[in-house]
């Protein structure tokens, strides 16, 4: 994970605690990167209202903690539309335990199907790609992990695999949606024939 990430989940943890909000940060990019990947969430006040509510947070963000989500958001669009598939997942750091990690993973992939759901409303599962329906059906998989009872070398390494997957999945995800949009919107308009009288 890139230190602007791990210090977006550590910074935001803090301000989640002080708005009394139980949600975790990986959970609430998540969200934001499933709305992202439907074309969402570039607006604002759009954002910040959505993730207000996912939380119950009738009054709305404070002012500090509304800047980072809107930071946190500027950071995964640029993830997402880097050249390098630059995207990172805002987890807790490596130094963290592996169950905490794991929570939070499953807690990511929660908040990208929640955001993606939000944002795709309407959409049935059969109107998408197969890749893009197999790439969220593995995000619906991974959100109900289970941390294992003892953490070893192995286990590391099968989260940092699973990790990259959800990574790779939702870079998956808002390329396809992204790309079938721009080609919606180049596709010339259909031919009106002209009206004789």
């Amino acid at each position: 994970m890139s230190q602007a990430a791990a210090d977006h989940f550590d910074s935001l943890s803090d301000a989640l605690v002080r708005a009394a909000v139980r949600h975790s940060p990986a959970e609430l990019h998540g969200v934001i990167c499933g709305l992202l990947s439907t074309g969402h969430g570039s607006q604002d006040a759009e954002l910040l209202g959505m993730l207000a509510a996912h939380v119950e947070l009738a009054a709305g963000w404070e002012a500090d903690t509304g800047r980072q989500l809107l930071a946190l958001r500027d950071l995964t669009r640029d993830g997402f539309t880097a050249e390098g598939l630059e995207l990172q997942l805002v987890l807790p750091e490596e130094d963290s335990g592996l169950s905490e990690r794991i929570a939070a993973l499953g807690q990511w992939c929660e908040g990208f199907l929640v955001g993606f759901g939000t944002g795709s409303a309407g959409v049935r599962d059969s109107d998408l790609a197969p890749g893009l329906q197999e790439a969220l059906s593995d995000i619906a998989a991974i959100s109900q992990i289970g941390a294992p009872d003892e953490d070893d070398e192995e286990d590391a390494q099968m989260f940092e695999q699973v990790a990259e997957h959800c990574r790779l999945a939702a870079l998956m995800v808002f390329t396809e949606l992204a790309l079938a949009a721009r080609q919606q919107e180049a596709a010339p308009a259909p031919a009106v024939p002209p009206v004789t009288h």
